[in-house]
Order: C-alpha cells, then sequence, then structure tokens
C-alpha cells in the first residue's frame, strides 16, 4: 500500500499500521511516515484504549543563495517539523472508537513557539471513528484537500525543503488569491467515508473564519476522492477558499474586499509502488477569482526509494501562470541516513529557477535571515543536519 493511499484511505477506514518488515518499497516508507508524523497519524488502532506522548527534534545547518547574495544559518524542521504531542484513542465498544490530538510546533534552533498566536499549532482535534461509518474529525487540522497536498509530495509538504511548497502558491497571482489550503486550518468539520467496495473514499471538510467581517463566513469547503488498487493510489480534490483577516499574512492586501474573494484550488495525483521505487505524480491548478487574477498551474514529479539504511528522495516541479514569462522550475533532492530506526543524518539539496517575471523564494525560515530573490533570479540551497523521532 502506498504513502497516498495510507494518508487518505488508512486514516479514513481506520485499519491498523502495518508492521515494520519491509516487503516492498512502500512497506518500509509507511514505517518511516508513521514515526515520523507520530502515533496512529496513518490510522487508528482498533480495539484499543491508551496514551501516548510523541514528537520530534530536527535541526540541520543550511546554506542559501538566491540572485547572488547568500545566507548561512542553523534551522529546525528541514525534515520532520520540531514538534511535541499527544495522542489517545479509547475503544468504545460496538466497532467506535474516540480520538484526538494535540500537536505543537516549535523552533529547535531558538525554544520558541512555531506559532505565536497558537499553543497547538499543528492539531488540535478530536474525533470519532467506525470502520462502517467513516470518521469525524473536529478542530485545527488539514482541510481534505490540504492532506491531499501532503500526500502527493516525495517530501510530504516540508515547509523548508519542498520544492512542491513553493510552486504551489498564489502569492504572484494578484486578485486577492490566498494560499489557506496550504495550511492546517482552525474551526475545520472534517468527514470521511469508510471504504467503498475496498478501493474508494471520500472525503470533505468545511472550515469556519474567526473574524467574518466583511466577508465570508467560510473560510474553506473541499472535497477530494481516493481510489487505492494494486499498488496504484489515484486521488483528485477540489477546494474554494477565502482568507481569513485575523490569521497573519493571509489576505493578499489591506483592501476591505479580499476576504470576500475566492480562490479555486484543484488537485489530482497519481503513485505507484514499482517495487524498486515508488514513483508519484501531481498536477495543482491555483484560480483566484478577483478582478485581473492570473492562474498558476503546477506539475510535480517524484521517486522514493530505500536503500539498506538509507532513504532517498527527489522531485521535480514546473509551474508556469496566465502572466507572461511567470513561470519557474525546480528541483529538491534528499537523502536521509538511518542510525536507529528513529535517528537519521540528512542531506537536502534545492535548485529553484525563476523565469523573467517570477520571483518565487525557497526555504523561507521564520527564525533566521532569508535571501528573496529578484525576478529571474535562481535559488539555490543545501541542508545537513540530524533529526530524532520519539
Amino acid at each position: 500500500m502506498t504513502k497516498y493511499g495510507y494518508l487518505f484511505f488508512v486514516l479514513m477506514t481506520g485499519l491498523p499500521v502495518s508492521a515494520f518488515a519491509q516487503q516492498n518499497q512502500a512497506d518500509g516508507l509507511n514505517s518511516l511516515y508513521s514515526d515520523g508524523l507520530g502515533p496512529q497519524s496513518l490510522g487508528v488502532a482498533p480495539g484499543r484504549t491508551f496514551l501516548s506522548l510523541y514528537g520530534t527534534l530536527d535541526m540541520g545547518i543550511d546554506y542559501l543563495n538566491a540572485g547572488g547574495k547568500s545566507v548561512t544559518r542553523l534551522q529546525s524542521g528541514n525534515v520532520w517539523a520540531s514538534k511535541l504531542g499527544f495522542y489517545g484513542q479509547e475503544d468504545l465498544g460496538n466497532g467506535w472508537l474516540s480520538f484526538f490530538r494535540l500537536e505543537a510546533g516549535f523552533n529547535a534552533d531558538n525554544g520558541t513557539q512555531q506559532d505565536t498566536t497558537s499553543l497547538f499549532n499543528r492539531a488540535s482535534i478530536v474525533g470519532l471513528q467506525n470502520r462502517d461509518v467513516g470518521q469525524l474529525t473536529l478542530g485545527r487540522q488539514f482541510s481534505s484537500v490540504g492532506a491531499a497536498g501532503v500526500g502527493a509530495d516525495s517530501f510530504l509538504g516540508n515547509a523548508h525543503e519542498s520544492i512542491f511548497v513553493y510552486m504551489a502558491t498564489a502569492s504572484d497571482l494578484g486578485g486577492g488569491g490566498n494560499n489557506a489550503i496550504g495550511s492546517r486550518l482552525n474551526n475545520t468539520i472534517r468527514y470521511a467515508t469508510p471504504a467503498i467496495a475496498d478501493h474508494v473514499t471520500a472525503d470533505v471538510s468545511v472550515s469556519f473564519k474567526q473574524n467574518s467581517s466583511g466577508g465570508h463566513d467560510v473560510h474553506a469547503q473541499t472535497g477530494s476522492l481516493t481510489y487505492l488498487g494494486n499498488g496504484t493510489s489515484l486521488g483528485a480534490g477540489y477546494a474554494q477558499s477565502w482568507c481569513d483577516p485575523s490569521v497573519p499574512a493571509e489576505c493578499a492586501n489591506a483592501k476591505a474586499i479580499t476576504p470576500t474573494i475566492r480562490t479555486d484550488s484543484m488537485i489530482a495525483s497519481a503513485q505507484h509502488d514499482f517495487g524498486p521505487f515508488v514513483g508519484n505524480l501531481a498536477y495543482v491548478r491555483v484560480a483566484p477569482k478577483g478582478a485581473g487574477a492570473a492562474i498558476a498551474n503546477v506539475f510535480n514529479v517524484g521517486i522514493e526509494k530505500i536503500v539498506g539504511v538509507n532513504f532517498y528522495r527527489a522531485a521535480v516541479a514546473y509551474r508556469n501562470t496566465t502572466i507572461d514569462n511567470d513561470y519557474a522550475f525546480g528541483t529538491t533532492l534528499g537523502v536521509d541516513h538511518f542510525l536507529s530506526r528513529t535517528t537519521a543524518l540528512y542531506a537536502r539539496v534545492g535548485v529553484l529557477k525563476n523565469g523573467a517575471k517570477s520571483s518565487l523564494f525557497y526555504n523561507y525560515d521564520t527564525t533566521s535571515s532569508n535571501v528573496l530573490p529578484a525576478q529571474g533570479s535562481t535559488a539555490r540551497d543545501i541542508s545537513v543536519g540530524i533529526y530524532h523521532n520519539f
């Protein structure tokens, strides 16, 4: 079963996480992702009641050069976000199970909160699950389409080292476009069906704004479908979002009309376990509905492979917009060298080449200096570090 399938099929149907034994590439990948994402992040454990404390410390040295300017810095979270979390579940009988997750991100380089406006910024949810009825979760979490974006990326949507993350943006499209779908959203209600004919799941979510003054009450409404069978997973999702003025920097400008402008986002992806490696494809379309807005189309190809104690990943992405010469392409390459099941050394290399009217950046950091590229420039990034999951 592939990573994408686990993020949607297993999580939503309540199947138990597979053993660490590696029967093919996907089996090994699922174990790695489970350790890095946290207990039962890839599916509840039916019939069990327990409470877990978990977390990650991830620290690396990074060098970034963009347009002839460079910076060297210590960074937190280049592979897994540094975090501390609590997960618990209770078997209620008759196939029902309740669960919760509280997860706080922090900056390991200076010990501060990742988000000063939210303690449990990475997850604050409670839910009910039944294999025959489906799963309902309430609280701060990814929307259905937001989770689809993470599952479609070989680097799992890492905020530092993922070319896919920096391509799938509305920041330069104008027209009041927003990037809400790429973030965990407050006040979210999410439901996923049980597996239909053992292969298909549907996932829908609605998120409400904290500040709806002058705009739409809904922050985002999304839906996705996933098919899983014979080592192949196919996914498609559609989302509508409106920026929330209470979320720092989410609304593109200070105009009163901005919170009323909708951004439509679509994603389609495919992943297949070829045996020697896992490959994936993804397409994203971002289309703000404001006057004069441009549209972005993003194409991403990735590959993942485990060789002994090394985990290799690579992704190549291309972005084009309806603005002349506003395009970009690039890659992220990575290797994790495991010293144990939960501790690894890692290296990342990223390159992002902007077209003449594009100025996308790469590896933006909120706790250290950044180098923001000018139009037409190239960003080059190298990171080496260590992480420990517990």
